[in-house]
C-alpha cells in the first residue's frame, strides 16, 4: 500500500473516532426528563351486587428512564395500563408505590401546587379527543395555558401567531373548533401543548380519531418537534405504523415491559421489527 493510500486511511480511522467520541459525548450530557423506579399502580374494583372488593392490579413494578429529546412510544394491547401508566407520568395520577422523578426531582415529595405548576409550565398535553372548547376561537383555544398562566397578552398573541405558523393554521384562528377538520383540531391541540414551551410533551393516541392523510400530517408535526425543537415525547399508540416513528418503543403486556426496542434510523425495519414483536402481545 502507498503512503498517500496509508494517509487517507489514516484520516478516515481518526474522523470515525472523532465521530464516535461526539456521539458518546452528546449521550453522556443528555439529561433525564423522567424516571421510573418500581412503578406499581392498583386499583380497587368494587361490587354493588356482592359484598367486598377487587384489587386490579394495572402497572406491575415498571422502571425505566426517559432522555431528553427521545421520542418514546408505548404499545400495547386495550387495558395492558398504557394510558394509566401516561396518566402516571404526567402527574396526573398517583402511584400505589413506586418512585417518578421528573427533571431529578422526586414527585411524591411535590405539593400540590408544585405538581400543578409542572403540568401546566413543563408538561404539554395531547389527546386523541381534542378536548378543544367550541366556546372559544381557535387562537383562544391554543393560548389558553399562557391565560391561565397570567402571561401578558402581547406575548400570548405573539406566541399564537408563531405556532399557527408553523403549523399552517393562521388562516383558522378566528374560527370555532367545530368549523375546523379533525386533523386541523389536532394541529390545534398540538400548538396549545407547546404554548409555554414545555420540556415534554405527551400524547395519547394522537391520530386514533383521524383518517390515515390527516393522521401522517399529525405524526410529521410531532417527529418535527422532536427532531428540530428539540421536545422529548411520549406517545402512546395502537397503531405500529405511528409506532415507526418513534426513536424507542416501549411493548406492555399485562402491565410488565414486554420489550424496550431502539430505532437504529431505518423506518421500515422498525416496523417490521414491531410487527414482529406484536405477534407476542
Amino acid at each position: 500500500m502507498d503512503k498517500k493510500l496509508k494517509n487517507i486511511y489514516f484520516y478516515e480511522n481518526c474522523f470515525a473516532d472523532v465521530l464516535s467520541f461526539e456521539r458518546w459525548k452528546e449521550k453522556m450530557n443528555k439529561r433525564e426528563v423522567m424516571k421510573v423506579e418500581n412503578l406499581v399502580r392498583n386499583y380497587k374494583m368494587v361490587y354493588s351486587d356482592r359484598q367486598g372488593e377487587e384489587e386490579i392490579k394495572v402497572l406491575k413494578g415498571l422502571d425505566f428512564t426517559i432522555e431528553e429529546q427521545e421520542f418514546v412510544g408505548i404499545m400495547g394491547k386495550s387495558g395492558c395500563g398504557k394510558t394509566t401508566l401516561l396518566k402516571v407520568l404526567g402527574l396526573i395520577d398517583k402511584p400505589t408505590s413506586g418512585k417518578i422523578f421528573f427533571s431529578g426531582k422526586d414527585a411524591s415529595e411535590l405539593w400540590s401546587d408544585e405538581l400543578a405548576d409542572i403540568r401546566r409550565r413543563e408538561i404539554g398535553f395531547v389527546f386523541q379527543d381534542f378536548y378543544l372548547l367550541n366556546s372559544l376561537s381557535v387562537k383562544e383555544n391554543i393560548m389558553l395555558p399562557m391565560v391561565l398562566d397570567k402571561a401578558p397578552v402581547d406575548k400570548c398573541y405573539k406566541n399564537v401567531e408563531t405556532y399557527a405558523e408553523k403549523f399552517g393554521l393562521s388562516h383558522l384562528l378566528e374560527k370555532q373548533p367545530y368549523e375546523v377538520s379533525g386533523g386541523e383540531k389536532q394541529r390545534v391541540a398540538i400548538c396549545r401543548a407547546l404554548i409555554n414551551n414545555p420540556d415534554l410533551i405527551l400524547a395519547d393516541e394522537p391520530t386514533g380519531n383521524l383518517d390515515s392523510k390527516s393522521g401522517k400530517i399529525v405524526i410529521d408535526a410531532l417527529k418535527d418537534i422532536n427532531e428540530h425543537m428539540g421536545k422529548t415525547i411520549i406517545m402512546v399508540t395502537h397503531d405500529p405504523q405511528m409506532a415507526s416513528y418513534c426513536s424507542r418503543l416501549i411493548l406492555l403486556k399485562d402491565g410488565v415491559i414486554l420489550e424496550d426496542l431502539k430505532n437504529s434510523g431505518d423506518q421500515e425495519a422498525f416496523y417490521q421489527e414491531i410487527l414482529e414483536k406484536m405477534k407476542e402481545l
